[in-house]
């Protein structure tokens, strides 16, 4: 009774107060037959004498004494007693809650904490016994050093005064010999040296000189501090190198060689421990040889040593530049250069426990839906970085409707938003709930790049592309899906996912397994990717020139056919394959088209555009062209039906309503997204879309990255053939397959150099020469003179050629691939 006045307002929010008042008679019954067992448990009384005990309130009350009587009939008193206290134990459990397991847990805390206490009191018994060791032994090495009394040594200048020797080897172990029984000189005892005895004459006459001079210690190494330290350092040894050998005392050592470790690491700057990536080397001079070991130690900072990696990564992702010698940087300057993932942001701390978090969750779920008449309980629970997923398994005779129907009664019982019910679950007997955390995590790409499912794939198109509810990641093969739709609105997302898209493939491929096409229409996206050796071209920044690449693809990818059916094989994989000892057969590396924006494409050349992509996403698979189309407007004359059918893969972000999610992924749940990368991938052969957090890279990581290939590797050289190719597409473009008037250099009057049409003709001639003049324009053009120097003069103006030298030509001042980028970016 005082349990449960005690804890009144616990029990009555449980709703159990009913069934704790009736354990608490059942405990104050059995309270009071124990004392009637104990006072009045004779089998032999009889009704009268218990009802005289219990009036007299000797025996527990009349009625604990008359039940104690019955128990003591039916049972014994031995019986009585058992009874009695099973139901003692089993009410008292019953009322505090406390079950078997919680029990168990007690008993085995405090047999832990009795043992901590005899370990430690065990503990402390050796700790003194060995102390108490210690000090004797102490003693008796005190007492034997009083009882030494050491000679005096002979005195500097005597004739019988040796230098003192030098123990080159100190730290050896000395050993003596049982073999030299009879005390005879050996050449290390010093009285082989003719070193005078204690208490002989010669020792007197030793005694009797004067010490006009002493001994001179070793001159101690000078050290010097470490050649890249900054400033402040050197004040510890661990900073700090020996000079040269010469510099040092010389002793001459015979025997075992002294071993050593040189750790190079500690003489490299931090920016070549950043890319280099192998074991150090560990240098075993020998003492007798001082020469070689200054040499040693001479060469050390030159050579390729590095500290061991932070992470586990593949040989060739191992930069080479910093390591080789001068003349041969060049060379390797050649070769593609895989770029290390120091490069990208590591993994934060975790935060706390969140336990308590996904307990108050589901519980709360379970009572909202229980509100309901909808009786659910809790089978698993999957915590993401920013979702959390609760399996609910319904009873028997609940419809699966009816809890998808309580979204928003949930969300509001919750106070979160953004709930998602997936009813059912694929492969599960169970409804899930997601429910967003309260503390978001962020997912890095460099978490997904150092995983071993992606380091070790062998597909040249893997790409991280996020990590699912249960916190596993999530990797896409290109090749397989075979192509990609991302849709979604401002700031949900979309372009971060295709940075980490192309991330992730120039991590994976070199320039000769993957090339690139990247179409750009807000001209903002993908310029930092300008100058990477994968591009083909440099980034298309105008609509026209973007429907003219695709045009261009679609050729081609039926080029690729033709080459593909000469040898006889189906796919892209075994021609590379059959063709690989052929010197005569081309290399065909695989091709992804990336457009950011197709909306504004779509607006600019709707027809050409729809043609092309939809070729391309019919047939390119088998040829190796791939295609991922970005866009913020997924509205149905963007992604027509054409574009849906023949894009299988597609991932939705936040959107702002359900027909929008149905445009992208053919269901609602999208418009329900948080936003900031949380998506719906619904890969080819899915049943149900799954629900990822994207995988997060930030501008200046995708800087740096490009910057480390861009300088590590072979300068881009864009082809110009595809180049042209495109420029005649793009002239094609809107006019329905009528070309457009051409210009010469007669058809068209003198103007200013900014409209003629002759600029473009005169700007390659001058990129193509690395010098130009009035005249030579005149000659490869036949434009006249006047008109000649007016297109000088704009290239001047532009900032394309240098300012008049007198009558030398003028200096070009851009490069080939430069031009081409302005190319790219110009509508004309």
């Amino acid at each position: 009774m005082i349990y449960s006045a005690w804890f009144i307002r616990k029990i009555a929010q449980d709703k159990k107060h009913i069934w704790n008042l009736i354990l608490s008679g059942g405990l104050l019954i059995t309270v009071s037959v124990l004392f009637g067992l104990i006072l009045h448990g004779e089998a032999s009384m009889t009704p009268a004498d218990v009802y005289r005990a219990g009036k007299s309130g000797t025996g527990g009350g009349i009625f604990g004494c008359y039940i104690a009587w019955l128990f003591t009939k039916a049972l014994s008193r031995a019986g009585a007693w058992v009874l009695c206290i099973a139901l003692l134990i089993a009410f008292v459990t019953f009322l505090i809650g406390l079950t078997l397991d919680d029990a168990g847990r007690i008993a085995v805390k405090i047999l832990q904490k009795l043992w901590g206490k005899i370990k430690s009191v065990l503990f402390e018994r050796r700790r003194r016994k060995a102390q108490a060791e210690a000090e004797a032994e102490e003693e008796e090495a005190e007492e034997d050093d009083d009882a030494f009394v050491p000679p005096s040594l002979p005195k500097k200048g005597s004739k019988y005064y040796n230098k003192p020797v030098v123990d080159p080897n100190p730290y050896a172990e000395k050993t003596l010999s049982d073999s030299n029984p009879s005390g005879e000189k050996t050449p290390s005892d010093p009285r082989s040296a003719g070193a005078p005895v204690p208490g002989s004459e010669e020792w007197a006459e030793c005694e009797d000189e004067e010490d006009t001079e002493s001994v001179s210690p070793l001159p101690k190494p000078q050290v010097v501090p470490r050649p890249d330290a900054p400033k402040g350092w050197g004040e510890g040894e661990q900073n700090r190198i020996p000079r040269k050998q010469e510099e040092l005392p010389k002793v001459k050592q015979k025997g075992a060689a002294v071993r050593g470790s040189i750790d190079l690491d500690d003489i490299f700057s931090e920016d070549n421990k950043k890319i280099t990536k192998q074991q150090p080397v560990t240098v075993e001079p020998i003492a007798e040889e001082a020469e070689e070991e200054e040499d040693l130690l001479e060469a050390a900072p030159a050579a390729a040593v590095s500290s061991p990696s932070e992470e586990e990564l593949t040989a060739r992702r191992t930069p080479l530049m910093s390591v080789l010698p001068q003349g041969e940087a060049e060379e390797a300057k050649k070769q593609y250069t895989f770029p290390p993932v120091s490069l990208l942001t590591a993994l934060p701390a975790k935060q706390g426990d969140v336990t308590e978090e996904l307990r108050t969750n589901a519980n709360r779920l379970v009572e909202t839906l229980r509100s309901f008449k909808v009786r659910t309980k809790v089978v698993n629970v999957s915590r993401g970085p920013t979702i959390t997923r609760y399996e609910l398994q319904p009873e028997e005779g609940v419809r699966v409707r009816a809890i998808a129907n309580l979204v928003d009664d949930i969300s509001l019982n919750l106070a979160t938003s953004g709930v998602r019910i997936e009813a059912p679950i694929p492969g599960k007997a169970a409804v899930g709930v997601e429910v967003p955390n309260k503390n978001r995590e962020t997912v890095y790409l460099r978490t997904l790049l150092d995983d071993n499912r992606f380091i070790q794939s062998p597909a040249k198109l893997t790409a991280a592309i996020g990590v699912d509810v249960a916190g596993d990641p999530i990797y896409v093969d290109l090749a397989k899906m075979p192509h990609l739709l991302i849709a979604g609105t401002t700031g949900s997302g979309k372009s971060v996912c295709l940075n980490c898209l192309i991330l992730s493939m120039l991590y994976k491929a070199t320039p000769d397994e993957v090339k690139l096409i990247m179409i750009d229409p807000k001209k903002v996206e993908f310029n930092v990717y300008n100058g990477l050796p994968h591009l083909i071209i440099p980034v298309v920044s105008s609509a026209k020139k973007a429907a003219g690449a695709l045009s261009w693809a679609v050729s081609e990818m039926e080029r690729r056919y033709e080459l593909i059916e000469t040898v006889g094989v189906r796919d892209i994989k075994n021609y590379n394959r059959v063709t690989a000892n052929d010197p005569d057969k081309e290399y065909m590396p695989q091709l992804v088209i990336i457009i950011d924006e197709l909306a504004d494409l779509m607006m600019t050349a709707p027809t050409e555009v729809e043609e092309s992509i939809c070729r391309i996403a019919q047939k390119g698979r088998a040829c190796g062209m791939h295609l991922i189309i970005g866009t913020q407007r997924p509205s149905v004359d963007v992604i027509t039906g054409l574009i849906k059918a023949n894009v299988p893969s597609r991932v939705a972000f936040t959107v702002s309503s359900q027909v929008d999610s149905r445009t992208i992924i053919d269901i609602a749940g999208a418009e329900k997204l948080i936003g900031r990368g949380d998506m719906l991938f619904a890969p080819i052969g899915a049943v149900k879309p799954m629900r990822l957090q994207g995988a997060f890279v930030s501008d200046e990581e995708v800087e740096e990255v490009t910057s480390f290939i861009i300088n590590h590797s072979e300068e881009a050289v864009y082809d110009d053939k595809v180049l042209k190719d495109i420029e005649k597409e793009a002239e094609l473009c809107g006019t329905k397959g009528k070309k457009s008037p051409s210009f010469d250099g007669e058809s068209v009057a003198d103007g200013d150099g900014e409209n003629d049409p002759m600029l473009k003709a005169a700007i390659d001639l001058a990129v193509e020469s690395g010098k130009i003049s009035t005249s030579l324009i005149q000659r490869r053009l036949s434009l006249g003179y006047g008109r000649a120097a007016k297109l000088i003069d704009e290239m001047e103006q532009r900032g394309i050629v240098s300012p008049p030298e007198g009558q030398k030509p003028r200096t070009v001042l851009i490069s080939a691939s430069e031009w081409h980028e302005m190319c790219m970016r110009s509508e004309g």
